[in-house]
């Protein structure tokens, strides 16, 4: 779809009135069309899910999706064709659907990314890593649900905020913060980890 004029100049009217800022007209174009891309980009992905949930209604265990290129909704390993499972949780890895069918996992976790902690995010949130926070599992001060892998190895590791109550805060909400360039970055609230300080205590 080609942009008319008259609307890259109501783009253009609009990112002032919101920014405080006039684009230039080149500007303006290359904002309007990224603008449009990534519309059409939702739209087509809004199409693609509707008929995934219509097949559903025939297959409503779940399937495989044709295509590469998916990522699990827990893990976020990249998968495709027959790596893939997708029901109304989401698209998920063979290995992380099946730890939910064994119930190692709760289902939960595909929908609700606030309820856990995933290992890296540690690090990411508080600044405490893998090896620190596998010495507090030793411990028993924080307790883990185990997806296994094969041979029985680790595969991904989940920290439920429901399993450690008073040891696990909610995840730190986040807020957009505008650059002296005008970007925008994203910036969480600083959240102390409970363990880290007990630590400190010692």
């Amino acid at each position: 779809m080609q942009l008319t004029d008259k609307q890259i100049k109501e783009f253009q009217d609009i990112y002032e009135k919101k920014y405080g800022k006039k684009l230039s007209w080149e500007e303006a174009i290359d904002a309007a069309n990224n603008l449009m891309g990534f519309a059409e980009l939702l739209f087509k992905s809004y199409i693609t899910d509707q008929g995934r949930k219509e097949k559903l209604g025939k297959y409503p265990k779940g399937f495989h999706i044709e295509g590469e290129g998916y990522s699990c909704c827990i893990c976020h390993k990249t998968i495709s064709n027959q790596e893939t499972w997708y029901d109304k949780y989401g698209i998920k890895c063979l290995i992380c659907q099946k730890a939910i069918e064994k119930r190692l996992i709760p289902v939960s976790v595909c929908k609700n990314k606030d309820s856990w902690y995933s290992m890296w995010e540690f690090d990411y949130y508080f600044g405490v890593k893998p090896s620190t926070v596998r010495k507090f599992v030793r411990q028993g001060k924080l307790k883990v649900r185990i997806v296994p892998g094969e041979k029985g190895k680790t595969y991904f590791e989940i920290f439920l905020i429901k399993d450690n109550p008073g040891v696990l805060p909610k995840k730190p909400e986040s807020r957009l913060v505008e650059t002296e360039d005008r970007m925008m970055r994203v910036e969480y609230e600083k959240i102390v980890f409970p363990l880290s300080e007990d630590q400190k205590n010692k």
